[in-house]
């Protein structure tokens, strides 16, 4: 059986720290554990321009948005049965779900769906639109994570903090291991930055990401 976002918290605007939480979520239930690897997945590229289909913010359907970057958690089967065999109806538990907060699309989502309906071919989009994916386990991003909130403030903003988006009315969000480090933000340079040599995870273009979530 999937695993439900029930009472996750979610903030509109701060994807980052919805998958965080969904992501602490999951970890804290054993059957999950054993039954899926979880992961988070940051999506941007080098211009920090990315379009994405089916989200709720659209203008308008069948529409883009353009994202600095977007967060979502992926469900992938811990099962390596069906591994390389074509042509197979996979249960629940052999495939690779999605989980986005801010897509219009069922949640989770099959893999193959989600892709389809959120990432066009790279050949139909503009270069500098284009996904690159970083791919970071679930346990490496609730030790490593942390974010001040400060690439939220207005660029306009005084003493006054003020932000372009409410943000969490919970803490900031820190990692063990973030603090252990003395990071208090590094999700731009860690995580969202797509050409940075000290990021977490490992970065995908489309057609890696869609080869790594068949598990082919």
């Amino acid at each position: 059986m999937l695993p439900k976002p029930l009472d996750s918290p979610y903030t509109s605007c701060y994807c980052e720290e919805n998958i965080y939480f969904l992501v602490h979520r999951f970890l804290e239930q054993a059957q999950v554990k054993a039954t899926w690897d979880i992961f988070a997945v940051i999506v941007s590229n080098v211009t920090k321009t990315v379009a994405l289909w089916s989200q709720l913010k659209a203008p308008a359907a069948n529409t883009a948005v353009i994202w600095d970057y977007h967060a979502v958690l992926v469900l992938r089967s811990r099962s390596e049965s069906h591994r390389g065999l074509l042509n197979t109806t996979l249960s629940i538990e052999e495939e690779t779900w999605i989980y986005d907060f801010d897509s219009i699309l069922e949640m989770p989502s099959r893999w193959e769906e989600y892709v389809e309906k959120t990432f066009p071919p790279d050949s139909d989009i503009p270069p500098q639109y284009r996904s690159l994916f970083r791919v970071i386990s679930g346990e490496e991003y609730l030790r490593s994570f942390a974010s001040d909130r400060s690439h939220m403030l207005s660029p306009a903003a005084d003493s006054s903090n003020e932000y372009i988006s409410p943000p969490p009315l919970y803490p900031i969000v820190c990692g063990p291991l973030a603090a252990a480090h003395g990071f208090t933000n590094n999700l731009m340079t860690h995580f969202v930055s797509m050409e940075s040599s000290k990021g977490y995870g490992t970065v995908m273009d489309r057609e890696t990401f869609v080869s790594w979530c068949s598990q082919a």
